[in-house]
């Protein structure tokens, strides 16, 4: 929802909804896991160059303040090209660790294993 001012504007992300706002900092050369989540969305909105960003099949170069949705289920993940980045996400939904779902990681964190349908 965007609310236009006399001053400026006023940009809702989440307008009465069960939401969770985190600022997600990747350092320098790291990455997150490929994963996806069950129970929630999560928006991002890029604060630093540097980040690409993966959303399913789609591998993204955004500039500072691009914003980007993930779908529940949706394969997603944050990579620094060099330098420390910054991404606010916003998560809509029930916002757990448990509903984490690894397919990657070069951390040799747990991974999901896949069901008969692939997921």
């Amino acid at each position: 929802m965007l609310l236009e001012k006399p001053w400026g504007s006023i940009k809702a992300y989440a307008l009465n909804q069960p939401c969770t706002v985190k600022l997600i900092t990747v350092e320098a050369g790291q990455e997150t896991s490929l994963h996806y989540h069950k129970l929630r969305d999560d928006m991002w909105i890029i604060l630093d160059d540097g980040i690409e960003v993966t959303i399913g099949e789609r591998v993204f170069l955004p500039g500072e303040g691009e914003e980007f949705m993930v779908p529940a289920m949706g394969m997603h993940k944050l990579r620094s090209l060099g330098k420390r980045g910054r991404v606010l996400e916003i998560d809509i939904g029930f916002t757990s660790e448990d509903d984490n779902y690894r397919i990657t990681d070069v951390y040799g964190r747990k991974l999901e294993e896949k069901d008969e349908q692939g997921l």
